[in-house]
């Protein structure tokens, strides 16, 4: 599945890779829109993600030109905007056929979570439960624990989020991750889940305030583990709210 975002903020397509691509997403991304007019019939992506902020009348030739191509079903246009975005020209948007407008803050994962809601109304997402990610409570006891290959500091912290692809990981102190960057691999990690510790490699696919981690390899039997934990959330959720 394809998505083409139409930003200059480069560093917006390895945001989106990194929630996206492991659902079945290539991004591509265009800093030029009339580079993206010229190649419309090329493309032919399923999504399009445009900041409105960066293109403010670009956007409405773009969607124009989609929809009378292309049904809100069969190509999916976002636009992207700041908290000004003026209610006329979501009007406009709403008028030419627009299927969403989220901010455009896509590290605030409400928003990256509301643009795989809105492909998911219109289109289906392929192994959706597969790739469930779950936001830790203290009750599922769920830790990570790694050792910093630059520095060989064993790396503590909270799992902010996680499924069976990758973790967001918020380190203890910034100190911890002093030399870690994107790429930097981490090997024999230690991830308890419930009574269970497993060991599992990981990549670094974000290094900021938060690590972001991408699983590489399990110990025997971990990835199952994770996987039916994960699936059974909802499960223990409500036993714990009922009892």
């Amino acid at each position: 599945m394809k998505v083409l975002t139409i930003a200059q903020d480069k560093q917006l397509k390895d945001l989106l890779e990194e929630h996206l691509a492991p659902i079945g997403f290539e991004i591509e991304q265009i800093t030029d829109p009339s580079e993206a007019i010229q190649r419309f019939e090329e493309l032919q992506p399923e999504m399009i993600i445009v900041n409105a902020a960066d293109f403010p009348e670009h956007w409405k030739l773009l969607l124009k030109l989609l929809r009378e191509e292309m049904s809100k079903e069969e190509s999916i246009f976002i636009i992207l905007c700041g908290e000004d975005f003026p209610f006329e020209e979501a009007a406009k948007a709403s008028y030419l056929g627009v299927n969403g407008i989220i901010k455009n803050d896509l590290t605030d994962k409400k928003e990256m979570r509301r643009l795989t809601e809105l492909f998911k109304r219109y289109r289906s997402i392929q192994d959706q439960r597969k790739f469930h990610r779950l936001i830790p409570l203290e009750s599922d006891r769920l830790q990570l624990l790694f050792t910093n290959p630059q520095t060989m500091a064993i790396v503590t912290g909270k799992l902010t989020e996680i499924s069976i692809q990758g973790a967001s990981f918020l380190p203890s102190s910034r100190a911890m991750i002093k030399g870690l960057k994107r790429g930097h691999e981490l090997a024999l990690c230690s991830l308890r889940i419930g009574r269970d510790i497993i060991s599992l490699n990981c990549r670094v696919t974000r290094s900021k305030n938060e690590l972001g981690l991408r699983f590489k390899s399990f110990a025997t039997g971990g990835h199952h583990k994770l996987f039916n934990f994960i699936q059974k959330h909802s499960e223990r959720s409500l036993k714990k709210a009922v009892s």
